[in-house]
């Protein structure tokens, strides 16, 4: 067998490496309340969470303020970018940031409900913004740190297209895109 060797007559030289790579992780943890979501990410290192929903009064861990907007919510994970002040970025929880999203963009677009708009016009700018925040987190990872987020789990049916029966999973309790762009 011939070994192929680099060559530099105009071509990249490739720059192949093996084995794992240390870097920060972006986790996911969802369940029902109480099983133990938040006990979790505080044995991530150095956790700073961001508390939307007022869950870590218990626990001795640092939080930042709670944010009481989606502006507010973006604000802090950008600081937390910029400062680099943990190990690890914790957004507790996911759901209760949702709402956050969908009080501002119906009060900036004077929407009633979530529901205002024909087709889901509503959550598709919701989808798209939530998706900012999932770039931001990403920012948070890039600046060396963890990022862990937790959302509350429901039950939900489930219908698989080729069976005769369907049956209940456990699923995030959000929109089910903003659900399926964070478990990404």
């Amino acid at each position: 067998m011939q070994k192929h060797r680099p060559t530099t007559g105009g071509t990249t030289m490739l720059n192949i490496s093996r084995g794992a790579t240390i870097h920060p992780q972006k986790v996911t943890i969802y369940g029902p309340e109480g099983v133990g979501k938040t006990t979790l990410a505080a044995q991530f290192p150095d956790p700073l969470f961001i508390d939307t929903e007022g869950g870590t009064e218990g626990y001795d861990v640092a939080r930042t303020q709670a944010p009481q907007s989606w502006t507010a919510l973006k604000d802090l994970v950008r600081a937390v970018a910029a400062e680099r002040p943990c190990g690890t970025l914790v957004l507790d929880t996911a759901d209760w940031a949702e709402r956050l999203l969908c009080a501002e963009l119906c009060a900036k677009n004077k929407w009633a409900s979530m529901e205002a708009l024909n087709y889901g016009k509503c959550w598709q700018y919701a989808l798209e913004e939530f998706g900012r925040l999932l770039d931001l987190l990403t920012d948070v990872r890039d600046a060396g740190m963890n990022v862990v987020v937790t959302a509350h789990a429901t039950v939900s049916k489930f219908d698989q297209p080729d069976e005769a029966a369907s049956y209940d999973r456990w699923t995030m309790k959000m929109y089910k895109k903003d659900a399926g762009l964070l478990k990404e």
